[in-house]
């Protein structure tokens, strides 16, 4: 139902007369009476009783009178909050993303986004791979930075950030030479599997699966630097990434792996809000931030 022609009919009843009510809506003699008549025949009902001294509503219209109130009401109470709502769209952005991430790279992208932004405030959390991709499908996150996942960013929209590559992390001194390490390497090995869903990006690494490989792989619940600190005790072997590992110290022996891999990491968002403001934004942002920093890493550090 139309609340207009209930709002329209209400107020020539409290002025008393179509013409007063026209002059204060805006709209002419004819186009109100035309939506009267319009309402009265939805309804089936005759709502406003017409003479000579102005219009008052007709029994049928009195008894409706407090329902057609609590409708208007409701229809305010809705708007009201629909412009609340779409005001935290505005300015407040829901950001998810990895731990290595939220240490490496979001300190200065948000720095960079603030400076653009400074009346948006963002809400941070961090979480693996699958609770990103759910939150994310659930609206309770506007975008996270994750890795690329096929089989879970179906109705996302992904947009690429960079290519983190992983590495074995091995116990100090076990490749003398420093060269890359080779998948075969882990044959016999107990391998210690990171958590929060990691082994997405692991498993597509071995053809016919690790646990054909290794000796043992263990799935455990542990922090990054938790999974390092137990490769440097000897208690295993690992696959982690260079960004986690970034300015991680511990003594253990960080090899690239034969063959390269990497993990794609990427800005993601449901399509619907892809055309959002402070998202374009964020994503213009993450973008400039991240190509800087990955090129700064990759210059020789100066003697």
């Amino acid at each position: 139902m139309d609340t207009k022609k209930i709002n329209a009919l209400l107020t020539a009843v409290d002025r008393g007369s179509l013409t007063a009510a026209a002059q204060e809506l805006g709209y002419t003699q004819s186009g109100l009476t035309h939506m009267m008549n319009a309402l009265e025949e939805e309804l089936g009902l005759n709502l406003l009783v017409r003479s000579k001294n102005g219009v008052h509503l007709s029994p049928a219209g009195q008894q409706l009178r407090p329902a057609m109130r609590k409708l208007l009401a409701a229809s305010r109470e809705m708007e009201e909050e629909t412009e609340r709502l779409r005001q935290f769209s505005f300015s407040t952005l829901r950001l998810g993303a990895y731990a290595s991430v939220a240490r490496q790279w979001l300190p200065s992208i948000l720095a960079e986004f603030r400076r653009l932004s400074p009346d948006t405030d963002v809400v941070m959390d961090v979480g693996g791979i699958v609770d990103l991709y759910d939150r994310l499908k659930n609206d309770e996150l506007d975008c996270a930075i994750v890795s690329y996942q096929e089989s879970l960013c179906q109705g996302l929209h992904m947009v690429p950030l960079a290519d983190d590559a992983l590495v074995a992390i091995l116990p100090e001194g076990s490749r003398e030479d420093g060269s890359p390490f080779p998948l075969s390497g882990f044959a016999g090995k107990e391998f210690l599997m990171p958590s929060f869903d990691f082994n997405l990006d692991i498993d597509p690494l071995f053809d016919s699966g690790l646990d054909k490989l290794a000796s043992r792989v263990r799935h455990t619940n542990l922090d990054d630097a938790a999974i390092v600190s137990m490769v440097e005790h000897g208690l295993g072997v690992s696959i982690l990434s260079s960004l986690i590992m970034r300015d991680m110290q511990a003594k253990v022996q960080v090899s690239p792996l034969e063959p390269p891999a990497v993990r794609r990491l990427c800005l993601s968002l449901s399509e619907r809000r892809a055309s959002d403001r402070n998202i374009r934004r964020f994503i213009r942002c993450a973008q400039s931030v991240v190509g800087r920093l990955v090129l700064s890493a990759q210059r020789p550090a100066l003697p």
